[in-house]
């Protein structure tokens, strides 16, 4: 079987995509919302580098049928200051009839040989060695941080003793720091991308990408601020998550001027009270960030154990820890990605902020 397999792009086999988002459909453990193709073209064909194409990596027999599939998306990357030819990984499956058939080894060498960056979340134990195998390294855990606003409407969503109870009141008086705000659209985000580019390593976020992320969302609607203190502004975009009598701020971007960081928790911390937010939560592994969120108050979820939150909510699923994996690989400077104290990924990247099947059904969306 090993010699019939091939593999390549979706629009480079001739393969239709209607045909590989049944095939998650049919091989993923539970439904999945790119088992819609509604949202599946959204996801990997309407992201502006893509043009159009589907370049999911696939695995197909001589009768074309698909043995296995890794989303992708092209998305420039920059490391180490330069920009490269990077793609975001997500959802890797392989139907069960080729498992242990070096489909998985096959997908890998093709993504290496095609890009110079390449990141992909969630990894499964089965596909560790894989991934060691072919020069990736290992994120267990994505740093996540959660900030109380209300306590009484999460403690059916949460794992809490009398420090946490403790802690949420104490930092519940945390000081604010001036600003001015202002509403924006998320593409105008771009113009601080500059800030990202001189202090870390990520994937563009340019004026079409974030317009196609934000904007042109399926499903998702979000909000987006330019946060002012003395600085040049921090750019912030979130939405709103209702969980029954719940209210969640997701954070899905948070970048700019360092000068601004402060201030921009300062906002959150205003808008949250002022619209009745229960609870915010942010991912990102850079400390350089992530220092300005626990001493503004926020919980971290892997250090702070006496707090676990949820990590999906729909439906509400809390996991040990609640948070999620990277894997990472460059060809050239790998030095550089492995500081992850630079490495920006938040919910914005890798699918992490995609809708549940359940989500999209319960809401009736997408047809």
């Amino acid at each position: 079987m090993s010699s019939d397999i091939r593999v390549g792009g979706v629009n480079d086999l001739n393969i239709s995509s209607k045909s590989v988002c049944q095939f998650y459909e049919n091989n993923w453990d539970r439904k999945i919302s790119l088992g819609v193709f509604s949202f599946y073209n959204w996801q990997f064909r309407l992201p502006p580098e893509n043009l159009g194409n589907d370049y999911c990596c696939i695995a197909v027999d001589n009768n074309n049928e698909v043995l296995g599939v890794m989303g992708l998306n092209k998305r420039s990357f920059y490391l180490n200051g330069k920009l490269r030819k990077g793609a975001e990984l997500t959802t890797w499956v392989v139907s069960k009839k080729a498992r242990g058939k070096g489909v998985g080894g096959k997908i890998m060498n093709f993504l290496k040989s095609n890009y110079d960056v390449l990141v992909g979340m969630g990894i499964t134990d089965a596909a560790i060695p894989i991934y060691f195998k072919s020069g990736f390294r290992f994120l267990r855990y994505i740093p996540r941080f959660v900030r109380v606003f209300d306590q009484n409407s999460i403690s059916q969503y949460c794992e809490i003793n009398n420090l946490s109870k403790r802690l949420i009141d104490k930092w519940s008086k945390v000081k604010n720091c001036s600003y001015k705000s202002n509403l924006v659209n998320p593409s105008e985000l771009s113009s601080l991308e500059g800030h990202l580019n001189s202090s870390f390593n990520h994937f563009t976020r340019n004026f079409s990408s974030l317009s196609w992320r934000y904007e042109n969302h399926p499903v998702f609607v979000y909000e987006s601020y330019i946060v002012r203190g003395n600085g040049e502004g921090v750019g912030i975009v979130f939405r709103i998550d209702d969980v029954e009598s719940m209210r969640i701020l997701h954070i899905v971007d948070f970048f700019g001027d360092k000068a601004d960081f402060a201030a921009g928790l300062s906002f959150i911390n205003d808008y949250c009270f002022d619209n009745g937010v229960s609870v915010a939560d942010f991912y990102c592994p850079s400390s350089i960030i992530t220092r300005h969120f626990t001493s503004a108050g926020w919980f971290s979820i892997l250090d702070d154990y006496f707090f676990q939150f949820l990590h999906l909510f729909h439906p509400p699923e809390l996991r040990t820890p609640p948070t999620t994996s990277v894997i990472y690989w460059a060809r050239n400077d790998m030095e550089y990605l492995l500081d992850t104290s630079k490495l920006y990924i938040t919910k914005e990247d890798l699918d992490l902020d995609r809708p549940t099947a359940d989500y999209i059904a319960n809401k009736n969306l997408l047809g």
